[in-house]
C-alpha cells in the first residue's frame, strides 16, 4: 500500500482550512519550480495529468492575475454554499497569500498567462478556477486552484 503525503505548501492548507465552508471547499496548488524551455501542454502532461490538453492561452500580467486570483480566493459565494464568515479572515488569507505570491516572485514575472484544462483537470471545479504559467527569474511556475461543492 502506497500512501502519499500531501506535500503542497502550508500556505494553501491554511487558506483551504480558513475558506472552508458549507457545500464549499477550495483547494491549490503550485508546480515547479519547472523548465521553463518547454512548451506549457508538455509541462502540464508531465508534471500534472498525462491527459491534460489546453483549452486556451491568455496573456495576462502580474497585477492582472494577482487581481484575479485574490478576487476568486475571496468569493463570497450564495445562500447554501460559500466560506463561512469569511470577512473576519480576510487579512489573514491576503498574508499567506502575499507569501505565495513572494515565493514564486510574480510581481516581477517577466511572462505571465492564464490558461484553461479541456482535459486532465487536477481538481473538481465547480464554483470558480483559475491557472497560470508564471515565469520568473528563469523558473516556471503553474498556480492553479479551484473550487467546489
Amino acid at each position: 500500500m502506497k500512501i502519499d503525503k500531501d506535500k503542497r505548501l502550508p500556505e494553501f492548507k491554511k487558506i483551504e482550512h480558513l475558506l472552508y465552508g458549507i457545500n464549499y471547499e477550495v483547494w491549490f496548488n503550485l508546480y515547479g519550480p519547472l523548465d521553463p524551455d518547454l512548451g506549457l501542454e508538455e509541462v502540464l502532461k508531465s508534471n500534472i495529468s498525462k491527459n491534460s490538453q489546453l483549452s486556451g492561452v491568455t496573456p495576462s500580467s502580474p497585477e492582472n492575475a494577482i487581481k484575479e486570483i485574490m478576487e476568486r480566493v475571496f468569493y463570497e459565494g450564495g445562500i447554501g454554499s460559500g466560506p463561512i464568515e469569511l470577512e473576519t479572515k480576510k487579512e489573514e488569507i491576503q498574508l499567506l497569500m502575499n507569501k505565495v505570491f513572494t515565493l514564486i516572485n510574480i510581481n516581477k514575472a517577466e511572462l505571465v498567462a492564464e490558461f484553461g484544462f479541456r482535459e486532465g483537470h487536477p481538481a473538481y471545479p465547480v464554483f470558480w478556477d483559475f491557472a497560470y504559467d508564471i515565469h520568473s527569474n528563469g523558473k516556471r511556475w503553474i498556480f492553479v486552484g479551484s473550487s467546489s461543492d
